[in-house]
């Protein structure tokens, strides 16, 4: 009997759209378990697809924020709302984040996040120095993001990608999410991440390799991503006042919220969260963008050219348990 058996038929569309929210390497970590009153759902974090440089569950939580996100925003678009409820309780790998409640609405209220979600990609491209406009700055900033010039992390995040090439579990962790396959359901692969044929020799060498210890090496594979980021317009860093599940699953919402407005008003933003990852940069960016804790690095602007490719997602029937 098919997974598909156990949910709500009236719920499968949403539950799919829902599927296109964003996760770091694509590895779309949840699982959705139906309950026997064919209205609510658990949401799950599947620590099988743990990732080995969020050994603090940042991610984990940010991702999860952003899932629930994406369902509610999505909601509306077809006849229903959403109750979401936080559990944050963990059973060895499983961790059991929150209960959802979909109901028909028979009068469903949509605003421009509900209309762009469905189309909320993120674009890997050039970016031109057209700056932000005054509504998006005070969007972003409703959605407690701090804006800095790029060049100002300039080194920072610099510091951040040669230490991660210089980090085994790092590339360890590209190596098991890469792709070679544009049909694979998740992961990444070189189109996706707009990374040219001698680019991603040099990607597999790395895989190979495992890490680099030469300085050399580590600020060559650095080099190209960290002159996109600096060429960018603006940078914004997702702030958070702590480091509870409960905020960081709410800094999650807030990050797809901002994504979503982003391209609602014909931008767009590409992750640098590196600087963030790293034990010993984060507290840089902390001190530059003067805040508690960051929790989020990505650029803003407007694209030189649409993404060739988006990531797939997995089938809402592998992800339900």
């Amino acid at each position: 009997m098919s997974n598909l058996s156990n949910v709500n038929p009236k719920h499968i569309d949403l539950l799919t759209a829902a599927l296109r929210s964003p996760s770091a390497h694509n590895a779309q970590p949840w699982k959705i378990k139906p309950l026997a009153d064919q209205v609510t759902y658990e949401l799950h974090y599947d620590h099988n697809d743990y990732l080995p440089e969020d050994p603090d569950d940042r991610d984990a939580y940010l991702t999860m924020g952003a899932f629930a996100e994406n369902l509610e925003l999505e909601a509306p678009n077809y006849g229903f709302k959403t109750d979401i409820t936080p559990v944050f309780t963990r059973n060895g790998e499983d961790m059991y984040i929150a209960k959802v409640t979909i109901s028909e609405d028979p009068n469903p209220v949509k605003g421009i996040l509900n209309e762009w979600v469905p189309r909320r990609v993120t674009n890997r491209n050039h970016y031109t120095k057209q700056p932000l406009t005054q509504e998006l700055i005070e969007k972003l900033q409703e959605y407690n993001n701090v804006l800095i010039e790029p060049i100002k992390l300039k080194k920072i995040v610099m510091e951040a990608s040669m230490l991660s090439w210089a980090n085994p579990r790092f590339v360890h962790d590209l190596a098991v999410w890469y792709r070679s396959s544009l049909d694979a359901p998740d992961g990444f692969s070189s189109k996706l991440m707009n990374i040219s044929p001698l680019a991603t020799l040099l990607i597999k060498f790395a895989f190979w390799r495992g890490h680099f210890k030469s300085k050399l090496l580590q600020r060559l594979y650095s080099t190209r991503d960290v002159s996109m980021f600096t060429a960018a317009p603006m940078a914004a860093v997702l702030t958070a006042k702590d480091m509870k599940p409960e905020t960081l699953f709410e800094a999650g919402r807030n990050l797809l919220r901002s994504w979503v407005v982003i391209n609602a008003l014909g931008y767009s933003y590409h992750p640098f969260s590196i600087a963030i990852d790293e034990k010993l940069t984060a507290p840089k960016v902390a001190a530059v963008a003067n805040v508690a804790v960051p929790v989020a690095l990505y650029r803003v602007g407007v694209a030189k050219k649409a993404p060739e490719v988006h990531s797939n997602r997995k089938t809402l029937e592998s992800v339900l348990i």
